[in-house]
């Protein structure tokens, strides 16, 4: 009997064991086709942008351009090519709708970030964001925005892919 009862105690741990190894390998997997997602988009979203249509008008300021890079940095960029401003973003395609949250370098200081969501269709980009800060790992301002509309969010840019050559 004692060894019956061993059997199964042997035989249910090693069931759990499996089970728990079988849903840390679906957490692995969807981790990586998130991963792999994201540097696929980076591959898409990477270059220098147009600023073509700003909601309200005037809230980039002098920025004409901004230029995404692959290792996630950015640079807002006036009609010189001077930087303005420049960042890190953050991207998850696997989103609905699909994330774009990014802090510059100045706002890295107080804590401040923009949560935002964009739409990537070949030379075309649209975003939008909200501004807020995040204290104590709890975001103080509006939520990201649902859809690319004011007053819900507080930017909406529109952008266009500008040739290889620029």
């Amino acid at each position: 009997m004692k060894s019956t009862l061993f059997t199964f105690f042997v035989l249910a741990f090693c069931l759990g064991t499996m089970a728990d190894d079988s849903k840390l390998g679906e957490v692995r997997s969807e981790a990586d086709a998130k991963s792999r997602a994201i540097e696929r988009e980076l591959e898409s979203f990477s270059g220098t942008w147009q600023i073509v249509d700003v909601q309200p008008p005037g809230i980039t300021k002098e920025a004409k351009r901004l230029v995404f890079r692959k290792d996630r940095t950015y640079a807002a960029l006036d009609a010189g090519d001077q930087e303005l401003w420049a960042g890190t973003f953050d991207l998850d395609p696997t989103s609905t709708p699909k994330v774009w949250d990014h802090r510059s370098d100045e706002a890295k200081e107080s804590g401040g970030d923009a949560l935002g969501i964009y739409e990537l269709d070949g030379d075309r980009l649209k975003v939008c964001c909200v501004v807020g800060v995040w204290k104590e790992k709890l975001w103080s301002g509006k939520p990201r925005p649902g859809e690319f509309k004011l007053p819900n969010a507080d930017v909406v840019l529109e952008l266009r892919r500008l040739g290889a050559g620029r």
